[in-house]
């Protein structure tokens, strides 16, 4: 015999047995509270908590004005901020971007191809060790073949370089 009632209530097999081992799951639990009759409010122990309430009342009552006024200084949160962290904000200084077609890439030394936008320190070095292995960049694109330097990076300082 072949039921099918799942299908008629728009369930899956599957859901339809998920939802009747839910269903008496909940009823096998209701029959074994009324078996062993467990009632939740037996093993509560309650705790009368009135005398601690009124202790901490009174006391922040009298101290109440005392923390709202200690509470309301003037704070700098700026200058609180920087007061946590030790890095000298003078001695930092911002990358100057050279003038446009400013750098000789086949004399460039470190330090002028350190300021170009995207270019660190190792693809600095990167680019002389490769300009002393193969010889001085006949055209701009060989720079591509740096490591560190794509095309999106090549497009950034492609204004600032120029090849004598």
């Amino acid at each position: 015999m072949n039921f099918n009632f799942h299908n008629k209530i728009g369930l899956s097999s599957v859901e339809f047995k998920l939802l009747l081992f839910v269903f008496f799951s909940f009823i096998f639990g209701l029959a074994l509270n009324q078996l062993f009759n467990i009632s939740s409010k037996s093993n509560l122990l309650e705790f009368d908590y009135s005398y601690q309430d009124s202790i901490f009342l009174s006391v922040s009552s009298e101290n109440e004005e005392e923390i709202f006024q200690s509470s309301n200084t003037n704070v700098v949160s700026k200058q609180e901020v920087l007061d946590f962290n030790n890095t000298k904000f003078k001695n930092i200084s911002a990358k100057v971007l050279p003038a446009e077609k400013s750098i000789n890439i086949n004399e460039a030394t470190k330090s002028e191809l350190i300021n170009l936008p995207g270019i660190g320190e190792k693809t600095a070095e990167a680019i002389i060790i490769m300009r002393e292995k193969n010889g001085k960049f006949r055209k701009l694109e060989d720079l591509k073949k740096v490591k560190g330097i794509g095309e999106k990076k090549f497009e950034k300082i492609i204004k600032y370089i120029y090849i004598k």
